[in-house]
């Protein structure tokens, strides 16, 4: 070897080893000196694989030297490997080898170039162990991560993506992604896009878009989104998308309870405000809106800032200043206030209640209960009688405040609190009425007696009101059970209709029964009762006369099956789906002035699911309705 090849071995930065068809090392120049910790003379004439190959791998090389002078295959030979090596110290590295095999002096040599790359794998490591990191973020993240080009087409979107709206991965309709909204929402995303391109758009401001997922279905997303054009790891358009379909569906579930309760709570002379946990007024009573002088209606008042409403309505109180502080005190404290006395201007008082809304310990609600208590306070003469009448009141309401903190709705909570209390003044007028219709002392007149009969009708028809509502609140806080016994539903459902008869006989609607045998369940006698009592008498009322009712009834393969098909008036299409919601009543049966509050066949699902049971309805308008009930042989728990 020449002096100038000698040369540019030693000064070589990468390792230069030759070995002899032994493994043993012939040339070691001072970059192996460096890299493995031997001097030149410690590796030369030694076994190559005693110096630098680890333990575990010794085999394998001593192995493929063996099969190149075999065979002539090197496999290993003029490749770029990655493998591990040994320092002097036990230390192991990372090698980068090239190996080439030459022939000289008859002999076969081979000569390896090798440079530690420790480090540069290490940087590699960490670099994609960064980017596996970052890709799990992203990926694993619930909400939908998508990059958009500056033209705004499609780039990238996370996993969570596919996984809420079934689209595949990589998807690049025509179009891009745009193409995928709602057709009334495309200008408003394509609006708010040119909005975060020209900065005009904050990064935490959502817009909430629909999607058409893959299934036809429409999702709602609430979408931000950041300009990060500039960004070089980037060069994007990247948005943030939270499903909020489920958020949007209970808003409006609860827009729609809200409503119902709303028809209940303008009915009570006590003035009712419902605010959320931010504030603002969630429903409001006529009651309300008359003890404030409110120039606004109560439905209007829905939406409103309750924190402005309160500086607004100040001027009615002698201690303007002192009523505000005083709510905003309340809410900070969080418990329950009951009795609280409002001196207003005009020379009225006001008692007012608050009952935090709380669920698992954070408020998420206020109702304020308002009554006009003026009188009590100018009758002296009547005090002590007030005053038991308010200890009354108290008890009930704290029964009431006890009934909504255990109750996870709003919708519950009024509709127990609001039955509870119209039922103790309706069982008075029902008492007193029978002391007046039944007193010997009084000579009735003709209109008198009438005037009797439509106050204790009505009064009897607001109870059992009043008692549907409370059945359907414990049915729906399951706070209700079974007491089951062996039944033979053919001799109930026959005896109450020949409950019915006279009824029916006045209408002339004949009623016939068929069944083949006895069918025997284990079931709720008293339940039971309720269910077919309701459906049999809405059979005959919603007949005309010279209609009929028949009921068959079937043994079925999980216990009996009870139709119950009539003549009558039938239930328009449209109004099928609503059917078993409270204080729902077909059209037909409104125009045609049918009495009934809406609430029996609400009671009756509830009953028939309560002994997990099923309860179905075919109707054709005009023609009649046929019910289904279908009842297990005996109630398990599910």
């Amino acid at each position: 070897m020449g002096e100038r090849a000698r040369a540019q071995i030693r000064s070589a930065l990468d390792a230069i080893i030759t070995i002899d068809d032994r493994g043993f090392v012939v040339e070691w120049n001072p970059a192996a000196e460096r890299i493995f910790g031997y001097s030149a003379s410690e590796a030369v004439g030694t076994e190559l694989a005693e110096l630098i190959i680890p333990d575990r791998l010794i085999g394998a090389h001593r192995g493929g030297m063996a099969h190149y002078f075999a065979t002539g295959e090197g496999p290993a030979l003029d490749q770029r490997l990655e493998l591990p090596g040994r320092r002097a110290d036990g230390t192991e590295i990372t090698v980068e080898l090239t190996i080439t095999a030459f022939e000289a002096e008859g002999k076969q040599w081979f000569t390896g170039y090798a440079r530690d790359i420790s480090e540069l794998k290490m940087m590699r490591d960490e670099l994609e162990l960064s980017e596996q990191r970052f890709r799990a973020i992203v990926e694993g993240s619930s909400d939908v991560i998508t990059i958009l080009n500056a033209d705004g087409s499609w780039r990238f979107t996370s996993e969570s993506g596919s996984r809420l709206t079934g689209y595949p991965k990589g998807l690049d309709p025509e179009g891009g992604i745009f193409s995928l909204l709602h057709p009334d929402d495309i200008e408003l995303a394509q609006q708010a896009m040119t909005e975060v391109m020209t900065g005009a758009r904050n990064a935490t401001d959502a817009i909430e878009l629909r999607v058409i997922a893959a299934d036809g279905s429409t999702r709602w997303f609430e979408t931000t989104g950041v300009n990060m054009l500039d960004d070089p790891a980037v060069a994007g358009i990247v948005l943030h998308a939270r499903d909020v379909t489920d958020r949007r569906a209970a808003d409006d579930a609860v827009r729609l309870k809200t409503g119902q309760m709303a028809g209940i709570m303008g009915s009570l002379d006590t003035g009712v405000l419902v605010e959320d946990e931010s504030r603002h007024v969630v429903a409001a009573n006529r009651s309300f809106a008359r003890l404030f002088d409110s120039p606004i209606t109560a439905d209007d008042m829905v939406g409103a800032d309750c924190t402005v409403v309160a500086h607004g309505a100040k001027a009615l109180f002698k201690d303007p200043d002192g009523f505000v502080a005083i709510i905003d005190d309340t809410i900070a404290a969080g418990n329950p206030v009951r009795g609280e006395l409002l001196a207003m201007c005009d020379g009225r008082f006001l008692e007012r209640d608050y009952v935090p809304v709380t669920d698992l310990g954070h408020t998420k609600g206020h109702i304020w209960l308002y009554r006009d208590v003026t009188q009590e306070r100018t009758m002296a003469h009547r005090r002590e009688e007030m005053l038991e009448l308010e200890r009354s009141a108290r008890q009930r309401l704290e029964e009431q405040n006890q009934a909504l903190r255990e109750l996870d709705e709003l919708k519950t909570q009024l509709v127990a609190t609001v039955s509870h209390e119209l039922r103790t003044p309706l069982a008075s007028i029902v008492s007193f009425v029978e002391l007046l219709a039944d007193s010997p002392k009084t000579d009735h007149s003709e209109d008198d007696a009438r005037f009797i009969d439509a106050i204790s009708r009505n009064a009897h028809r607001l109870m059992q009101l009043v008692e549907d509502l409370l059945l359907l609140a414990r049915l729906e806080a399951n706070a209700i059970g079974l007491q089951t016994e062996p039944l033979d539903v053919v001799t109930l459902v026959t005896d109450l209709a020949g409950n019915l008869g006279p009824r029916a006989d006045a209408k002339k609607v004949s009623i016939a029964i068929r069944a083949a045998e006895p069918i025997t369940l284990h079931a709720d006698r008293m339940k039971l009762t309720q269910v077919f009592d309701n459906l049999l008498s809405n059979a005959v009322k919603f007949t005309p006369e010279g209609g009929s009712v028949l009921v068959t009834m079937r043994r079925s393969a999980e216990g009996a099956s009870v139709e119950i098909s009539d003549t009558g008036i039938g239930i328009p299409a449209a109004d099928q789906a609503q059917l078993f919601e409270r204080f729902f009543r077909a059209t037909n049966a409104r125009t045609t002035m049918v009495p009934g509050s809406g609430l029996g066949l609400a009671v009756t699902k509830g009953l028939v699911e309560l002994h997990r049971g099923t309860i179905t309805v075919a109707s054709i308008e005009g023609e009649g309705t046929t019910v289904t009930v279908d009842l297990p042989e005996e109630p398990t728990d599910g």
